[in-house]
């Protein structure tokens, strides 16, 4: 716990500038963690003991992962602009989902180290993880002033946060009173110790929490309140939603963390897994309401 603490105190410290700074500097960030989420995907295999992905893998999954963030803004409405760090709409550019789609699938063909599933496996791994981290860009990015970015950001992993605190605490406190043989397992099979009190306890919580705090910070947005009340609702869900589909994956490849980067946390997925997916409903909600 001690180690857990430190190292999510160092992390703090090292993504919270990056945050409030903005522009390029959450693009820097947004790109950083593309690269060393891909590396986490595609190590996976190794780790869990079967063959290695082929080096020209990692890069084509790098490569259209940074296209599919960034794109082009010149031939694209989804592009980053590099000229004044702005990024207009959400989406991603069928040109490059394309373009890897059949990278990919042309590899498994002709290289018998790897297989059709692999190439399954690599190309829906960067859409996910690129439709995430285009929608953590997209929010931070949001608005014509900055503070609205940083506050809807902040607003997206706070109600992460709060879900999986007080789900995590609801949990432990259920299993206190009413003993292991009564609480009901969420998904035994994918992870052993949520419990669905536990998962009501967060969702009633962060949605209520994360409520007050877009009601009172964000009216920037002109969200009416119950509008206000769902995406709080849909982002505590989705969150937990999030952190079952990336363990999920772990059960998959017997593995118990993505990688040993992070000390007591685990690796860069692990500790982004309900934040890639609420990232993607947050953008998505706001870019068509907005």
């Amino acid at each position: 716990m001690k180690q857990r603490t430190i190292t999510g105190i160092i992390i703090a410290i090292f993504v919270i500038p990056f945050i409030i700074f903005g522009q390029y500097f959450i693009a820097a960030f947004v790109g950083l963690l593309s690269l060393l989420s891909v590396k986490e995907f595609l190590d996976i295999k190794k780790k869990s003991g079967q063959e290695e992905t082929p080096l020209y893998v990692y890069i084509i999954c790098m490569l259209f992962s940074l296209l599919l963030i960034f794109d082009i803004c010149v031939i694209s409405d989804y592009g980053f602009n590099f000229a004044d760090a702005t990024l207009k709409n959400y989406g991603l550019n069928t040109l490059w989902v394309m373009l890897l789609a059949i990278s990919l699938f042309t590899s498994s063909v002709f290289d018998k180290k790897f297989s059709i599933i692999d190439a399954f496996y690599s190309f829906a791994t960067t859409i996910f993880l690129s439709l995430g981290l285009k929608g953590m860009l997209y929010l931070r990015l949001f608005g014509e002033l900055d503070k609205v970015g940083i506050l809807l950001l902040a607003y997206v992993v706070l109600v992460s946060c709060l879900t999986d605190i007080f789900a995590y605490f609801g949990g432990m406190t259920c299993y206190k009173l009413l003993g292991s043989d009564k609480v009901h397992k969420l998904n035994e099979r994918i992870s052993p110790k949520k419990t669905i009190e536990g998962c009501l306890v967060g969702t009633i919580i962060g949605t209520l929490l994360g409520f007050v705090f877009a009601f009172f910070l964000l009216k920037e947005l002109n969200f009416k309140w119950y509008l206000l009340l769902i995406m709080s609702l849909a982002l505590s869900l989705a969150g937990q939603i999030g952190d079952l589909i990336l363990s999920a994956n772990k059960r998959h490849f017997n593995v118990k963390d993505y990688s040993n980067l992070l000390p007591g946390h685990g690796g860069v997925l692990d500790r982004i897994d309900s934040l890639l997916v609420n990232c993607m409903i947050a953008a998505t909600f706001i870019s068509l309401i907005v």
